[in-house]
């Protein structure tokens, strides 16, 4: 294979960033991959279950990158600015993200959605309040062994939501014989993922409260003891709680599964300074995947917000086909 002589920084190893690796270094660019988890796949290693994504696969896609010479930079987290996603913890050191825009001929951002929206409710900083992903990433740690134990949410559970992030909640709880309760502000039949929690409610004996809005975490002494959900009533073309219709659902834990937010390498100060702009979170590019500066790219959930895997893969080979174009431009 021609060498090109260039050498691309890719940030995230999950689906955007591993197709874009894989393109990029079969077309004889050296590609270094940064990550800040401590092995590859983002969230199909540490959020999606074995039985969605077997590990096996990842393994056998590492193995064949480092082959093709792509250089795995793991539990490396890249930032600049105040930024902070779900996980951090177990980066082992920072490198600054100015570093590597000098030090590479272009540089692609994959690094997702690993925020965790929350309800912004009163009592959600109490004991036995959990974000989805954070539930979820941990369950996943200890499974690959990197700690003995995952959270102890007790017997009777309240998953808030309705989406993809909420199915993956609720199978891991019943799996675990827990008494799940699911609220959603909607009905059921309006939910994206309506035929897998339709036949989980009915598999699992799932308490279902439909057209409910959490409105208070109720708990003593710190901990969580049950939850405030108001009746939800349209009016116009808005939706509000109706103050009349409160009830309290006594449980030992919640879990928040509302969706994720993108989570950028950089905040918006330090973007402006790079000549990247985001909105909401989401790092904005053109039709080519780059951003204003023309030597950084963006591609999968930081750019689309929480997708599907076959979503991210296709902008990563995109994103990778624009910066393939540009080396060669500039030799």
């Amino acid at each position: 294979m021609e060498k090109l002589g260039r050498k691309v920084a890719i940030l995230g190893s999950g689906p955007a960033g591993l197709q874009a690796a894989d393109y990029l270094s079969s077309r004889g660019i050296e590609v270094h991959v940064y990550d800040r988890l401590p092995e590859i796949g983002g969230m199909m290693m540490f959020a999606i279950p074995e039985r969605r994504v077997p590990k096996k696969r990842l393994i056998q896609r590492r193995i064949e990158l480092e082959k093709r010479g792509v250089v795995f930079n793991l539990g490396i987290k890249v930032q600049e600015g105040n930024v902070k996603c779900e996980g951090d913890e177990l980066a082992s050191r920072v490198v600054s993200f100015r570093e590597l825009v000098d030090k590479y001929d272009a540089l692609l951002i994959c690094t997702g959605a690993w925020r965790s929206r929350m309800l912004g409710i009163e009592g959600e900083d109490s004991s036995g309040v959990y974000p989805a992903l954070e539930y979820i990433f941990k369950i996943r740690l200890r499974e690959l062994g990197y700690v003995s134990q995952e959270p102890d949410v007790g017997d009777r559970v309240v998953v808030v939501g309705a989406g993809r992030t909420a199915v993956d909640v609720v199978e891991e709880l019943c799996l675990r014989s827990k008494k799940v309760i699911l609220v959603y502000r909607r009905k059921l039949s309006e939910s994206r993922a309506y035929r897998e929690l339709s036949e989980l409610v009915r598999k699992y004996n799932i308490e279902l409260y439909e057209e409910r809005n959490p409105t208070k975490i109720v708990t003593s002494r710190g901990k969580v003891t049950g939850i405030e959900v108001g009746k939800v009533v349209r009016v116009g073309d808005r939706f509000q709680i109706d103050e009349k219709d409160r009830i309290i659902i006594e449980c030992d834990s919640v879990i928040e599964a509302i969706g994720e937010e993108p989570t950028p390498p950089i905040d918006e100060k330090v973007a402006s300074m790079f000549n990247i702009d985001i909105d909401r979170g989401r790092i904005k590019v053109d039709e080519n995947f780059r951003t204003r500066n023309p030597k950084i790219y963006a591609a999968g959930d930081v750019v689309l917000g929480p997708s599907s895997i076959g979503q991210a893969v296709g902008t990563g080979l995109k994103a990778a086909k624009s910066i393939e174009l540009y080396l060669r431009e500039k030799l």
